[in-house]
């Protein structure tokens, strides 16, 4: 009993470290901490699989797991076919190593206790790192041109907005969970924290992502009668207001007005766009198992069309740059994977009459919907960081989606 006990808090403790863990370490992009995730997950997944045979227990499958594997037995098949094998093992491994976290969510998390102490961390992480973030921001004021954008402990501000697109929705849907004025209070301080690191990423993908899907969960809680029509009709107002007004702010200014001078500009949208097109040149000549998972950064250069000098990792289109890799196949596994996800969440805030599971079910769909929106325009599915938080919200899903509810 006192070893299964021991167990189940390595297990606790280390996925919610992961989790802790990856976004402070810069995303999680480089080779050390990839080995720090792949020891912390190896040592769960023993140790879940561990306490399933002690316990004579089954996996509970929630029915993500049908695209969700038939993905990964497309990535294997395109090793195969790989222009590089042992990158595509490093990449098979890390997407194994996604799954296992997807799986360990799904099943381990299945108490109300463990869920909420799970929603708590990805929360408090979010918050941090954005307050982490504005600190940043402050200090660096004084550049010439505003040439210093938040990206807190990111690389990248993009990925640091793709962050924030899951974490931000989450922490909206559980506002309505928590019925102390005080901690609702504390959470929602830390949602306009988010919202304001969000907005000085000055990432227009994470805008657009982020907006359209907040819209979205307004609307479903316009539907499910949580906001009355005026509420609604409130809100939609004062977020046209609050968006003129940060049209007052002179590096927003610069940014925003790029919207309508997308086409003219050769280090954004002009040179994704040829990218995207040397992407298209490699799903042409690879189209059913693609040039092998992991590989793209080796395949563009042949097909790298002219006025494009630099080396590319990525595509900064996640769904070319896996089907490239993995063959058109790909499209539409992934799109049935964000559809399943998507139905369940929603028909779970439908139908369930916990707060906590439609908190989790409604902020976990919307964070999900949000990054795929980002995904058209960048690359957040390859930043670990990132696609662990992706696959977890997968997890969370299909734990509150279960039969029967989550125990106490």
């Amino acid at each position: 009993m006192k070893n299964q006990e021991s167990s189940n808090f390595i297990i606790l403790w280390g996925i919610i470290l992961i989790l802790i863990i990856s976004p402070i370490l810069r995303g999680a992009v480089d080779i050390s901490s990839i080995c720090f995730i792949y020891l912390i997950v190896i040592s769960c997944f023993f140790l879940f699989i561990f306490n399933l045979i002690l316990n004579k227990q089954s996996l509970y499958l929630s029915g993500l797991e049908l695209p969700l594997f038939s993905i990964f037995l497309l990535s294997i098949s395109s090793y195969f076919f790989s222009i590089y094998p042992e990158q595509s093992k490093k990449s098979i491994a890390l997407f194994f190593c996604y799954i296992i976290i997807f799986i360990i969510i799904q099943n381990f998390f299945s108490t109300r206790k463990k869920i909420h102490l799970l929603c708590l961390s990805i929360i408090i992480t979010g918050v941090f790192l954005s307050l982490l973030g504005l600190i940043q921001y402050a200090v660096s004021m004084g550049t010439p041109s505003w040439k210093v954008f938040l990206s807190s402990t990111y690389v990248n501000r993009n990925h640091f907005a793709g962050y924030l697109e899951l974490c931000l929705p989450l922490s909206i849907g559980m506002v309505g969970y928590f019925k102390d004025r005080g901690k609702r209070g504390i959470l929602i301080y830390g949602i306009i924290l988010m919202v304001i690191s969000l907005i000085l990423t000055l990432s227009r993908g994470g805008w657009i992502a982020a907006g359209t899907a907040l819209f979205f969960m307004a609307f479903l809680a316009w539907k499910k009668g949580i906001l009355s029509k005026k509420v609604w009709t409130l809100s939609v107002i004062t977020l046209i207001i609050t968006f003129v007004f940060i049209l007052g702010l002179n590096p927003l200014i610069e940014r925003i007005s790029t919207f309508g001078d997308l086409v003219k500009e050769p280090l954004t949208f002009e040179k994704r766009v040829i990218v995207w097109k040397g992407t298209m040149g490699i799903i042409k000549d690879n189209p059913f198992l693609g040039s092998g998972i992991g590989t793209f950064s080796y395949a563009f250069p042949c097909y790298r069309p002219p006025g494009i000098i630099n080396k590319f990792q990525w595509a900064h289109n996640d769904f070319l740059h896996f089907t490239s890799e993995m063959g058109i196949l790909f499209l539409p596994l992934m799109f049935w994977l964000i559809f399943s996800a998507f139905k369940m969440g929603v028909t779970t805030f439908y139908k369930t009459e916990s707060r906590l599971k439609r908190g989790i079910s409604f902020g976990c769909t919307t964070g999900i919907l949000a990054l795929f929106i980002h995904s058209i325009f960048d690359f957040n599915l390859h930043i670990p960081a990132n696609t662990i938080l992706f696959f977890t919200f997968l997890g969370m899903i299909g734990a509150v989606s279960k039969p029967g509810g989550l125990r106490y």
